[in-house]
């Protein structure tokens, strides 16, 4: 199989330095991808490197946004010596900069990847400007959701309920989304500020913390009497 061929050949699709590298997610995590796709499906990520390839293999009309053409080129160059179909669209911009203008993005999406820029908030916007695109009942995948910058898009998709948690692959979350969000103005209708009350934030830990006082003091007034 294709996808067991790349995996084996690890191809270098990055540059650190000048030096080639792989950035790519865990072979199990291209598996998973690789198994939830289905050709013609209408697919979106935003970064670019092996899970491209699984997109390309996997026959899907694929949007890849990067703004690293070098990384576009090698990856078109490794499709080519794989014999794949020429079905990936690669746009050469920030994804802050082209989902938010919306040019040549599709209207109604499969399967978004956000694994583009880390760094806050660009998790956030991928998110934000593809959310509306992506059909009820597709899939949102999530990778290096553990990194900090990331890990709130993920505590939020976690909570709300439009969302369905489907599958974890080591950093990889995959998310399916069960009707379409409702506009929320307030602060109130997000679920992961449930725990905030005017201008505290009430913490797991701190409600432990004062239910493990609230026992020594009964237990302390116990003793006491006797």
């Amino acid at each position: 199989m294709l996808i067991e061929k790349l995996i084996k050949d690890n191809p270098k699709f990055h540059l650190y330095q000048g030096t080639p590298t792989s950035w790519s997610t865990y072979p199990e995590t291209l598996r998973f991808l690789h198994s939830v796709l289905t050709p013609g499906m209408s697919t979106l990520e935003t970064g670019c490197g092996q899970s491209t390839v699984v997109f390309s293999i996997a026959g899907t009309n694929h949007t890849c946004i990067t703004p690293d053409p070098g990384e576009a080129e090698r990856v078109k160059q490794y499709c080519a010596e794989l014999g794949l179909e020429k079905n990936i669209h690669f746009i050469i911009e920030s994804s802050d900069v082209a989902l938010p203008r919306g040019e040549r993005i599709p209207s109604r999406l499969d399967f978004v990847l956000i694994d583009g820029a880390h760094g806050f908030p660009a998790p956030i916007i991928d998110w934000h400007y593809t959310v509306r695109r992506l059909k009820v009942g597709g899939i949102l995948s999530v990778d290096d959701f553990k990194m900090p910058s990331v890990r709130i898009l993920y505590d939020f998709l976690y909570e709300q309920d439009e969302w369905e948690l489907i599958k974890i692959v080591r950093n990889t979350a995959f998310f399916k989304k069960l009707w379409e969000p409702k506009d929320i103005a307030d602060w109130t209708g997000s679920k992961m500020n449930r725990m905030f009350q005017g201008d505290r934030f009430i913490t797991r830990y701190s409600r432990a913390k004062a239910f493990i006082k609230d026992l020594v003091q009964q237990v302390e007034r116990t003793l006491n009497i006797s």
